[in-house]
């Protein structure tokens, strides 16, 4: 057999192809090895009837299109061995329709299943590779209902599926998933795959149909699950909420809320985000048992910084102190660097930054652990590089790196302190400790960190690039201070100086992404053009393609289909390809 399917596969196309492109004498030369190999399986499956020599032998028959030996060779089997193997009997019962031969009624197969509900599988397979998708579903019907434990269930939804039957299809996936847990990730992907934004879509309609329909009938953790999945899928984080807290009885678990918030927050659903953080800090008892609370501050301060709702935050900040709740350290992190963050008055800022030092000092005696110190010393040298003192906040970043060890924060310490030595000026010692951090740093590190690092020690080689290096760490600088519109402002005006220089394609991809993070889509695109035109085959330029196809796809505009397509086929396993593929799944829907 080992040598005999080699022979066989090889001489298939050719016989197919004897009529058309061969002579006569290279044809029947081409048979009669056909002839000769079929005698070979002849052979050998007399010798193993019930191995894959039967089935090599049947499709030889095939496409010697020798009828008469394809039917008695399936009538032989299936009347030795179809009791057994009922798969056996589909293909007498296939060829007798096919070929208007007195034969099996499929009755006898319905019998055989029933007899043998655990042969199921098999004789499915078969008729679905005749395409007899009715009659497979039928027998796994017969198998369920005559042996529940044979768990079916999952493959006769997707014959379903085949059918356009999908209600049923969703059906059986819940009955699968109750038969075996291990099928629930497999549903959910295809479940994700079927959906579309549209929540009367043809799956969305038959799936939400079948969930309410089971949660009518008794109320089912899984069942659940599923319908909290599809809402959010489908991005109706309002029912999802909805349904949730009519469901909470106040001592389960918060974390199914934090992360509807968080999926809320991301969609930009953010009215939906604040609800369920206001939700949250009324369950106080679920709050205090599972310590909590801090987790909901944070994601709710967050949800007021993003819609720059200063007096919530405000509100919060006074409602819940330092001290007020315990294990609290990264709200109490947050709260201090929001208040020293909205010292709008120049003339009170070092009293600002002494009393964020004073706040920070309080946390380093509340929480004695090295990770949480270290993470108030990186928060005190991001102060201290606010108002422009770089001796005082390379040491805080480097009290930090200390404390924070090799961890990811740790690596943004060392980093920060890199960074902070070039806006000082000292652009050879920041250029040193980069290569040294890019050589060992991990892949958490932000992306606009790294594509500093990867600026400054690309263009810090020559005398020349060096003095554009001195020019572009200005606006640099007071991007990183926060000052969004000076910052703005010195990178369109240094376009001008740097045309002809190398940073130029860099000048350009900054003030893009200041554009972006204001949601300024044109402008921004045409910045990440001129990157497109300017870095050729330099470093910038898969950032530079995903970038304008973002600002495409923001503007929703007919070429971003094309230009997502592009940075996908480009950059396989680029930074940015699942992003550009959830962009472009939304735009094939």
């Amino acid at each position: 057999m080992r040598f005999v399917r080699p022979l066989f596969i090889f001489l298939i196309p050719l016989l197919s192809f004897g009529q058309n492109g061969l002579s006569d004498c290279d044809s029947l030369l081409i048979k009669r090895q056909f002839d000769a190999a079929a005698a070979c399986l002849e052979d050998l499956h007399s010798q193993n009837p019930v191995g894959p020599a039967y089935e090599k032998l049947l499709e030889a028959y095939l496409v010697l299109e020798d009828t008469g030996k394809v039917f008695k060779l399936a009538r032989k089997q299936s009347r030795a061995y179809g009791q057994s193997k009922p798969a056996y009997y589909v293909d007498y019962w296939h060829f007798s329709q096919t070929l208007g031969r007195r034969g099996p009624d499929f009755s006898v197969l319905e019998n055989l299943t029933r007899n043998n509900p655990f042969s199921v599988r098999a004789s499915a397979q078969q008729l679905e590779k005749y395409n007899y998708i009715e009659e497979a579903i039928g027998l796994y019907l017969i198998a369920e209902a005559a042996q529940p434990n044979v768990r079916t269930a999952f493959e006769r939804g997707q014959l379903h599926a085949q059918l356009g039957q999908y209600e049923a299809q969703y059906e059986a996936y819940i009955l699968a998933a109750r038969q075996n847990s291990g099928y629930l990730s497999s549903i959910k992907m295809r479940i994700a795959n079927n959906l579309s934004k549209d929540p009367n879509g043809v799956h969305n309609s038959a799936i939400k149909k079948v969930l309410y329909a089971a949660i009518k009938k008794s109320s089912d953790p899984l069942v659940e699950q599923l319908l909290l999945f599809v809402l959010r899928q489908e991005g109706d984080f309002d029912r999802a909420f909805t349904f949730m807290r009519s469901n909470y009885d106040g001592n389960a678990s918060i974390q199914p809320f934090l992360q509807l918030m968080r999926e809320a927050l991301e969609a930009n659903d953010d009215a939906i985000a604040v609800a369920i953080g206001q939700f949250l800090l009324t369950q106080k008892t679920a709050l205090m048992q599972q310590r909590g609370t801090n987790s909901v501050l944070l994601e709710l301060g967050k949800c007021y910084e993003k819609t720059k709702n200063i007096e919530a935050i405000s509100a919060l900040s006074d409602r819940y102190p330092i001290g007020v709740c315990e294990a609290c350290f990264e709200w109490e992190r947050y709260r201090a660097t929001f208040l020293f963050e909205q010292g709008k008055v120049p003339a009170d800022s070092l009293q600002s930054l002494r009393q964020f030092e004073s706040t920070l000092t309080q946390l380093r005696e509340r929480y004695p652990r090295k990770f949480q110190r270290g993470l108030t010393h990186l928060s005190q040298g991001e102060a201290n590089l606010r108002l422009g003192y770089f001796d005082d906040a390379l040491m805080e970043f480097a009290r930090a790196e200390t404390l924070l060890e090799d961890s990811d924060e740790g690596d943004m310490a060392r980093l920060k302190k890199a960074m902070c030595a070039f806006y000082g000026g000292d652009i050879p010692w920041a250029k040193t400790q980069l290569e040294v951090l890019l050589q060992s740093t991990s892949k958490s590190i932000a992306n606009d960190a790294l594509e500093n690092a990867l600026m400054i020690s690309a263009n810090s080689v020559e005398d020349t690039l060096m003095e554009g290096l001195g020019l572009i760490r200005i606006p640099m600088l007071l991007e990183a201070q926060g000052k969004t519109s000076k910052a703005i402002e010195k990178y369109k005006a240094l376009k001008k100086v740097l045309i002809a220089h190398e940073l130029y394609d860099d000048v350009c991809l900054k003030l893009g992404k200041l554009y972006l993070d204001g949601a300024q889509w044109e402008a921004a695109l045409a910045e990440f053009s001129l990157v497109q035109q300017a870095a050729g085959e330099g470093m910038w330029k898969e950032d530079a393609l995903f970038f304008a196809a973002m600002c495409r796809f923001e503007l929703k505009q007919s070429e971003a289909q094309l230009a997502l397509e592009q940075y996908l086929l480009n950059y396989p396993a680029g930074l940015y390809f699942e992003q550009a593929r959830t962009m472009y799944r939304t735009l094939a829907l």
